[in-house]
């Protein structure tokens, strides 16, 4: 077999589904969500090293619910998708979304697109409250301030389909003596879908990457 010389170049072959007609922050796109995620690393460290890649969890929401609506029209790739993902779920990924959590007197807010090339944007809002059901929650702000939506029956009917359980919230109960600052990220399991607002930002998970077509 003859030496090869010089400089060699090798396609390198990556699952990912490309997603149309998502509907986020008022524009209409076709989203690459890439079946493999990063490796475990804090929310600092997976942004700085892949950018915009990493969603907010707003954006994962919307692909996700997109995928749900389009689950009759290409039953194969929704199922295939859906099972990826709740697989990559029970690694608990990360998002660019940070949540900020203020004394009292002071409104809390959620950073989307935290230090990405994305211009950051932040919704402020009450966000402490108490864990549980997000059905059962009497704060309905809190979802919009994480996911955009506050309807609780799509949130819970989306995520049936991918975990086979309702969805629940954690975050902080009560307000801080002085502003803190939590990584928000996802988890399911048999104890529900989480939506997480209380990740302490050294703790490495992975995270999702995402390319949003231009």
């Amino acid at each position: 077999m003859a030496k090869s010389s010089g400089i060699l170049y090798n396609a390198l072959s990556e699952g990912y589904w490309d997603i149309t007609g998502v509907f986020h922050r008022g524009e209409t796109r076709t989203y690459r969500f890439f079946e493999q995620m990063t490796p475990e690393m804090t929310q600092k460290e997976a942004i700085k090293e892949y950018g915009e890649l990493i969603p907010s969890a707003s954006l994962v929401w919307e692909i996700v619910d997109r995928v749900y609506d389009l689950r009759g029209e290409n039953p194969k790739m929704s199922e295939q998708f859906r099972a990826s993902l709740q697989n990559n779920l029970r690694r608990w990924p990360l998002t660019s979304s940070l949540a900020g959590y203020n004394p009292e007197g002071e409104v809390d807010e959620v950073i989307h697109n935290y230090q990405t090339t994305h211009a950051e944007y932040s919704l402020r809002g009450n966000l402490v409250g108490i864990d549980g059901w997000i059905k059962d929650i009497p704060d309905k702000l809190a979802l919009k301030l994480l996911l955009e939506t506050g309807d609780v029956d799509k949130i819970n009917k989306v995520f049936q389909w991918i975990n086979g359980t309702d969805t629940r919230i954690w975050r902080e109960n009560s307000k801080p003596s002085q502003r803190i600052e939590r990584v928000v990220g996802f988890s399911a399991g048999g104890y529900g879908l989480l939506l997480d607002a209380d990740r302490g930002p050294a703790l490495g998970h992975p995270a999702f990457r995402v390319l949003r077509s231009e």
